[in-house]
């Protein structure tokens, strides 16, 4: 005899939760295996931006302050304008600052779900939607749920 798995939540894709087990893409993870389970937030890497930002922004400092001694480099002639190496470090940092600020912009955090089963935690589900996530794992906590409400109502 087949049980009648009620589904909790699913987005008709890849994610579906029902009452016995949490289904993401193509795996499979049964409740019971599952020790447990939580949302992570995972921060993008912004050390490298950041320090395109210092770095242009030294670059300016250099040309504004005209740091640079005229006889390092020769003038160098872009179309019919003739530029020092202050103008071009100017140029440069302006450019550098620009595009760091521009990723650091567009860098989001993104949010997982993780959870703990015998073979490790993993990272089951990653999207930059937090409510999307906080959705499934609202469904993983009532699945829980509906796994031990039955058990407490056969002990009385």
């Amino acid at each position: 005899m087949m049980t009648r798995r009620k589904i909790l939540y699913t987005d008709g894709h890849e994610v579906t939760v029902t009452d016995s087990f949490f289904k993401v893409r193509n795996r499979l993870y049964e409740l019971n295996g599952i020790k447990k389970h939580g949302v992570l937030i995972i921060h993008p890497d912004r050390l490298l931006p950041f320090l395109m930002v210092l770095l242009g922004l030294m670059m300016i400092t250099m040309g504004v302050l005209r740091l640079i001694p005229e006889n390092t480099i020769p003038n160098i002639k872009f179309f019919s304008i003739e530029m020092s190496a202050n103008t071009l470090a100017l140029g440069f940092g302006a450019g550098l600052s620009v595009f760091g600020c521009l990723v650091l912009g567009f860098m989001k955090d993104r949010y997982a779900i993780r959870i703990a089963t015998a073979e490790g935690e993993k990272n089951v589900l990653v999207s930059p939607r937090r409510e999307y996530v906080a959705q499934v794992v609202d469904a993983l906590n009532k699945a829980f749920l509906s796994i031990v409400s039955p058990k407490e109502e056969k002990s009385k």
